[in-house]
């Protein structure tokens, strides 16, 4: 699948890929109609359902590029279209980031405090995030993911919860660093107790 910039490229090789119609098949496709109607296939290879980051920062440059024709409407404002388009996919970056965290903290907790009265109760909250991190992740998610910065804030966030507790050094004992990859958390079904020893692992090195 094409990164957003391959698009912005394919759109500038390809001017024509934005209008036109299949020579014949309305009656009013000109030269070079039907290969201008294949580069528009090409171009708009991703769906909305394969990845909806991507889609939405696609749709949004084809917004823009529109931005100035004459045979549309003056009242047409593409700069703001495209904006709330591509807003559709960072408000799903978003959430996926959030669940992480949120993932990471219950993970966090199990690993420092393995006796507390609602375990169980965090190791069921872990595979519903889990089901929704997947539900809404898309692959062109991966590289804008920061790992060991969702780490950091859902360290910070247990420490707190822990100060002067008995639990403190065992919470402070986790390392600064995320001990777990982004392949670890999308694996399914979730292995709630693996991800825990390989926190724990970690503590031990």
């Amino acid at each position: 699948m094409a990164p957003a910039s391959s698009f912005a490229g394919c759109l500038v090789a390809a001017p024509g890929a934005l209008t036109g119609s299949p020579a014949g098949a309305d009656g009013i496709g000109g030269p070079g109609a039907e290969q201008a109607w294949a580069a528009r296939a090409r171009c708009t290879t991703t769906t909305y359902d394969d990845d909806i980051l991507l889609w939405s920062e696609q749709q949004a440059e084809l917004i823009r590029s529109l931005a100035g024709r004459r045979d549309l409407p003056d009242a047409f404002d593409a700069e703001n279209v495209a904006e709330e388009i591509a807003s559709v996919g960072r408000s799903e970056l978003a959430a996926v980031k959030g669940l992480i965290r949120r993932l990471l903290i219950r993970v966090m907790m199990l690993t420092g405090d393995p006796d507390a009265a609602p375990v169980r109760h965090w190791r069921a909250e872990i595979v519903g995030f889990h089901g929704d991190m997947l539900r809404r992740y898309a692959p062109s998610m991966r590289q804008r993911i920061d790992l060991d910065a969702l780490w950091r804030s859902a360290r910070q966030q247990v420490a707190l919860a822990y100060e002067g507790t008995p639990q403190q050094d065992a919470v402070a004992a986790l390392p600064d660093a995320a001990p777990l990859g982004l392949d670890d958390l999308l694996a399914a079904p979730p292995d709630v107790a693996g991800l825990v020893r390989r926190v724990q692992a970690a503590v031990r090195a």
